[in-house]
């Protein structure tokens, strides 16, 4: 960090902690990893009525260009809601909305001492053994049936979270958008893609709160247990089957399956098993669609980002999700 953002974030913790002695941030060092937020754990120190007082905290800022256009206002709100809920979600404390203390807006939230492993499915590299490795792929799906259990609305969301009378109509409008604000061409394919999803849009279902982005490497990990979910920027009220259709993506598969041990129909059976819910198939491979449409999206945003020069990171485009998702669809090709 720079010395004067040093300066605005102690700033903006004394701001909420008042008149305290020998505050001190500590470490701070912006992590690797995230793609769309800025991140920064730090140490925090002080001193209040004789007592001394350490947290350790991680700031989440938004960067200047960014893949994915989300609130953190909304973020926080719904974290806050989630803390006396049983779901793994992580602690939040503070948060500058507009970004009139930090420069761009972030919320700071307790930092965890867990691990983080994008591919810890996969083996390898010091990686658990197979058994645990199946292991923590049968806790990510408990994990999932945790943030669909929830009551969303004895939590409050609803008055957060739009609540949707279609979830698919209402993820696709909401893409399609992004599609259309970020591109930098004509996108035919996706343009075809999106028709396809409204011709086969599956009826409403179960609302049911949606994380949107569930994986190991937004998971925090304390040796092969599950500890904690990050990024809930995504988070909405939707059809539990997005959630579903995400961790089963056939392009996700090295993130979250085992090959011969633990595929896609291990997952949702184990998913039905669990809930007593039954996944329809043919809303499922929509919600797979969906989720490449999706991504399609945030790399086309990542793309624009480049060339606006709001961000240094290089984007390839959608090449390969595009060819995907015409597989996904090709038996209306012929």
């Amino acid at each position: 960090m720079t010395g004067d953002f040093d300066a605005a974030l102690e700033g903006f913790i004394r701001a909420r902690l008042g008149e305290v002695d020998g505050l001190r941030v500590e470490g701070e060092a912006r992590a690797i990893g995230g793609q769309s937020r800025e991140n920064w754990p730090f140490d925090l120190h002080w001193q209040d009525g004789g007592q001394s007082h350490h947290r350790k905290l991680f700031l989440r800022r938004d960067p200047v260009g960014s893949v994915l256009e989300t609130d953190r206002r909304v973020e926080f709100e719904v974290l806050r809601r989630l803390h006396d809920q049983p779901v793994r979600a992580p602690e939040v404390v503070w948060l500058d909305a507009d970004g009139s203390e930090l420069g761009r807006p972030a919320m700071v939230m307790t930092r965890y001492d867990g691990h983080n492993d994008h591919f810890i499915l996969q083996g390898g590299d010091g990686r658990p053994d197979e058994d645990s490795r199946a292991g923590i792929a049968s806790q990510m799906v408990d994990l999932m049936i945790e943030i669909h259990a929830l009551d969303w609305k004895g939590a409050g969301l609803d008055e957060v979270l739009a609540v949707p009378a279609d979830p698919a109509e209402a993820a696709i409008n909401e893409w399609a958008a992004v599609i259309e604000r970020q591109s930098l061409e004509p996108q035919p394919v996706l343009a075809y893609i999106e028709q396809w999803m409204r011709r086969n849009r599956p009826d409403p279902g179960e609302i049911t709160v949606v994380h949107g982005d569930i994986k190991p490497g937004n998971v925090l990990f304390d040796g092969d247990q599950v500890q904690v979910l990050l990024d809930w920027e995504t988070v909405h009220l939707g059809d539990l089957a997005e959630d579903v259709g995400w961790v089963t993506n056939p392009l996700r598969r090295v993130e979250h399956q085992i090959p011969g041990r633990w595929e896609a129909a291990d997952l949702v059976s184990a998913y039905e098993a669990r809930t007593g819910r039954t996944v329809d198939r043919d809303a499922l491979r929509f919600w797979q669609v969906l989720a490449n449409y999706k991504l399609a999206a945030i790399v086309i945003t990542g793309v624009r980002s480049f060339c606006d020069d709001r961000t240094l990171r290089v984007w390839l485009g959608a090449g390969q999700l595009t060819k995907l998702l015409l597989a996904q669809t090709a038996e209306e090709l012929g």
